[in-house]
């Protein structure tokens, strides 16, 4: 019996590319129907959303854990994208 990896033990950029552009973008659509309108644009209930999600997936099978991890770490792209959208330029120098 080969021993399979533990979908714990991948990296967020490891378990998005596990996944085809079309994945990708269906799993985006279903983040912003589980966040809804208000959510899908607050980093804050992305990161812990997908912290819940990390949790939860530790109780479920390997295949159900890795579609959970691969949910989590799509938000938390998300939450990243927002989060660098909403930093400050950096001050423009004077001349």
């Amino acid at each position: 019996m080969t021993d399979q990896p533990n979908p714990e033990d991948f990296t967020d950029d490891e378990l998005l590319a596990m996944l085809s552009p079309r994945q990708l973008a269906d799993l985006d659509r279903a983040i912003a129907a589980l966040m809804g309108p208000e959510g899908l644009d607050k980093v804050i209930p992305l990161q812990v959303t997908a912290q819940l999600y990390t949790v939860r997936a530790a109780e479920r099978d390997p295949a159900s854990a890795l579609a959970m991890l691969q949910m989590a770490a799509a938000m938390r792209r998300r939450a990243e994208l927002l989060a660098s959208d909403r930093k400050p330029d950096k001050p423009k120098q004077l001349d």
